[in-house]
Parts: structure tokens; C-alpha cells; sequence
């Protein structure tokens, strides 16, 4: 499943590639999207935005013991993630509730 992410860090250089400063790489907004793994689709910097594709996790701990999951628990880590994402919530309370500073782009045009 795909999904919309915001983005934080400092956008050092933008042309021929897109960089990241070191010490403020770009990357999604600090927040846990729960029993899944992610990986970077595509970067929007004019968005300020990734998309990310998303997986259930195939295991989970359960009370000490780890066992494969479920569909229906495949199904609500998968839910619970969307939650998080900019399709479920705007922009603004995302940065809000994950602590983190919007994107730092110098090269953004007002």
C-alpha cells in the first residue's frame, strides 16, 4: 500500500541530485507507523512530502512468543499506518503532533 508522508531536514543542494545536510538529512517526519516497514517511493520537495510503500509486518511478539500474523492483524497495521499519513490527516497536525520542523529548502520559490 502507498501512502504520503511528510518530510523534515535541510535541503543542502537540489540540482544535478537531491542532498540533504548531514547533520539534517532529509527524511519522514519522527513518527511511528506501528507493525510495518516502509521504503521510499518518491521525494516531492515541493510538497514537502514522500511516498512511501508500506508493508504489514509477517511476525509479531506476542506476549513474549513470536508468531506470524494474521490477516485481520496484517489489515489493521496497515490501517493504523494510513492514520498517520497525509491522506488521513493534514499536513499541519502531522508536524504538530511529530515534533517536527517543516522542510528547510533554500532553493524553494516563494
Amino acid at each position: 500500500m502507498r501512502m504520503t508522508m511528510p518530510i523534515t531536514g535541510t535541503v543542502k543542494e537540489e540540482k544535478p541530485y537531491i542532498a540533504g545536510d548531514e547533520n539534517d538529512p532529509i527524511r519522514m517526519i519522527d513518527i511511528k507507523l506501528g507493525n510495518v516497514s516502509w521504503r521510499l517511493v518518491s521525494l516531492d520537495l515541493e510538497n514537502e512530502a514522500m511516498e512511501i510503500e508500506v508493508k504489514p509486518s509477517e511476525t509479531i511478539n506476542d506476549a513474549g512468543i513470536i508468531r506470524p500474523t494474521t490477516i485481520q492483524e496484517k489489515t489493521q497495521f496497515i490501517e493504523a499506518a494510513r492514520n498517520w499519513s497525509l491522506e488521513r490527516m493534514p499536513k499541519e497536525a502531522l508536524y504538530a503532533l511529530s515534533k517536527s520542523p517543516y522542510l528547510k529548502n533554500p532553493f524553494k520559490k516563494p
